[in-house]
């Protein structure tokens, strides 16, 4: 019999991020592998950004084996300055990640208020809220990445906002389609019945039930915005010095492609590993999370 209390409480859906979704994921091998490799890689990068040293030279530590090859006192070898190679890719690490992760976190927030404040109201709301995604959606990211850096210059900051402004298109359509789907479900009609505000609706019953596909949708933005911060130092309007990431490293090293190779090989290697660890990440996320793996059976 149902109780009182339950009988006032509107039924929410299922909670996307369950344990189930964690064993499922056990069971993908490349998504739970990926997962390791990016731990792992964002380890290094706050351990290196707490002043943690991880190895033997400091990043902008100079000696005089200039262009140096991979050897036994430089694993990967050298660049023009006589730099450890190494050290500065771990020293890169946590500029590439951190921007990554921030531009992940901008796409979230300024995705999601946007696409839940159309999806939810709807009607003219809607149809203005997303001819401005469409015009954003026509200007090509790469101008207006370039545009932005020309207008405020090369450094972190600049990089963020340009990278911000591109990236939160696709969340936005993701939450209002999530948000049009689940508004006119059972459990949100009893909420309204009910009298809850608003607000309250957005965050506690539709929010939580449509995290599954935003989470699953930036964890593709974060290569998404590493590969976009790459372009940006390769064409010249990326970080600073001495500050350097591995787009930074790349674009360094593209100048003695054929004398040193491996000066462009080992940055564009972990640029390369991050990349793939999460869209193997998201993809096994995206598995995970389907209603029909839930179900436990295959929907023809």
């Amino acid at each position: 019999m149902q109780t009182l209390d339950n009988a006032k409480s509107p039924p929410s859906a299922v909670k996307p991020l369950d344990q189930s979704v964690v064993a499922r994921l056990k069971r993908i091998p490349t998504a739970y592998f990926a997962f390791w490799v990016i731990a792992a890689i964002c380890l290094v990068a706050l351990l290196s950004w707490m002043g943690f040293s991880l190895c033997p030279y400091s990043f902008d530590q100079t000696s005089t084996d200039f262009l140096a090859g991979p050897s036994s006192q430089h694993l990967m070898g050298t660049d023009e300055l006589g730099r450890d190679l190494l050290s500065r890719i771990v020293y890169g690490a946590r500029l590439s990640i951190a921007i990554g992760l921030t531009t992940a976190a901008v796409a979230f927030v300024i995705g999601t208020l946007y696409g839940a404040i159309s999806g939810y109201f709807g009607g003219k709301i809607d149809t203005l809220l997303m001819r401005g995604v469409d015009i954003a959606y026509s200007l090509p990211d790469l101008l207006v990445m370039i545009l932005i850096g020309v207008l405020l210059g090369r450094g972190t900051v600049g990089i963020l906002i340009a990278l911000g402004l591109v990236s939160w298109m696709g969340t936005a359509r993701l939450v209002r389609a999530q948000f049009l789907q689940l508004k006119n479900e059972e459990f949100i009609e009893a909420a309204r019945a009910q009298g809850q505000s608003g607000l309250n609706i957005v965050f506690k019953h539709l929010l939580p039930n449509a995290i599954g596909p935003i989470i699953v949708a930036l964890t593709f933005t974060v290569p998404s915005a590493i590969l976009s911060e790459s372009t940006l130092s390769f064409i010249g309007l990326g970080l600073s010095p001495p500050a350097c990431s591995w787009g930074t490293l790349a674009s360094d090293g593209w100048r003695s492609l054929r004398a040193h190779p491996h000066l462009i090989f080992f940055p564009s290697l972990f640029i390369f590993m991050t990349v793939l660890s999460f869209n193997f990440l998201g993809d096994g996320l995206r598995d995970a999370l389907d209603p029909r793996t839930r179900l436990g059976k295959t929907v023809k």
